[in-house]
């Protein structure tokens, strides 16, 4: 049924799909942005920790972005060029791929009778497969094997690249790019596996209300998206707080797994980069440094001044 399933979605589909997998933060706190030809300068939060004569920076990102926000420029741009490693939330290797690959055969997709049927009122089974067709192009037998977290994720990245988001555009890919062009050494703050469980390992009806509340945003994705991106945009930390942060605190469980306790996992490594004796550029989703469980916030509790640059 798995393979079945894999088939049906062609090779162009199927990337995009694992691509949406390293995006470290909830689908649906990705934004939707303005028309490509309105250049949009946005002064997305910087943060500076200092110890001895070197710096650690940490900037919050967007993983997808229009082409026309530009981003790369003053503070951010001379504090990026001033650092010897360059730190994301995961590094994309060939390994890390293929161990992604296996969770998604593993994890996608129901075995046995199950199916998504079983887990949606009426409403939401029957909006699922209309955009289901329509962005996936899956007839029933396929879209209603794939688990709720899955089906939620690809909707949602589809409809982003459907509306000018793009993946080579997001903060991180940028950025490492440039460290690759330097000879930067580039690291990660956890394993591709470990990003991966926090999204999959939930309860299927935890899973059923995320990919509900999906299917309702879709219906006014554009509005709904562009609160995101203006908040990143602004480098407003209440503003990033109140809309990305407090919408996943609805689903308490996701809450802990993709920002809690991710965030605390990230610490020691984060405080290795701080004692490192280097200059150190940190970037991680916008949503990991603001709200009362951020990484800044625990940076802070264990004594760190944290000094915001942007």
């Amino acid at each position: 049924m798995i393979v079945t399933a894999l088939r049906v979605m062609n090779r162009r589909y199927f990337m995009r799909s694992l691509a949406a997998l390293f995006l470290g933060l909830w689908v649906l706190s990705i934004p939707a942005g303005a028309q490509e030809t309105d250049i949009v300068h946005a002064k997305p939060a910087l943060w500076a920790v200092e110890k001895g004569e070197n710096t650690t920076y940490l900037l919050g990102s967007f993983h997808l972005l229009p082409k026309n926000y530009k981003w790369y420029e003053g503070i951010i741009q001379s504090s990026f060029e001033t650092a010897d490693e360059l730190v994301m939330e995961t590094e994309l290797t060939p390994k890390a791929t293929a161990q992604i690959q296996g969770l998604l055969i593993k994890n996608g997709f129901f075995g046995g009778e199950d199916n998504l049927k079983n887990h949606l009122d009426a409403d939401r089974y029957a909006k699922m497969l209309i955009y289901a067709k329509k962005l996936m192009g899956q007839e029933e037998a396929a879209a209603q094997k794939m688990k709720p977290w899955f089906m939620a994720m690809n909707l949602s990245i589809l409809t982003i690249m459907s509306n000018g988001m793009d993946p080579n555009s997001g903060v991180d890919k940028y950025l490492e790019g440039l460290a690759k062009q330097r000879n930067m050494a580039l690291t990660g703050l956890e394993t591709a596996s470990d990003q991966m469980m926090a999204l999959i390992d939930h309860p299927l009806d935890v899973q059923a209300a995320m990919l509900s509340e999906t299917l309702d945003q879709l219906d006014d994705f554009k509005a709904v998206m562009d609160n995101y991106l203006t908040a990143w945009a602004s480098g407003d930390s209440d503003k990033i707080s109140k809309t990305m942060v407090d919408d996943m605190k609805k689903y308490q469980g996701i809450y802990e797994a993709l920002l809690v306790n991710r965030n605390a996992n990230w610490i020691p490594a984060i405080e290795g980069h701080i004692n490192s004796g280097k200059t150190v550029f940190v970037v991680v989703g916008a949503a990991h440094l603001a709200g009362p469980d951020s990484v800044l916030k625990m940076l802070e509790d264990k004594g760190y001044k944290v000094n915001k640059i942007q």
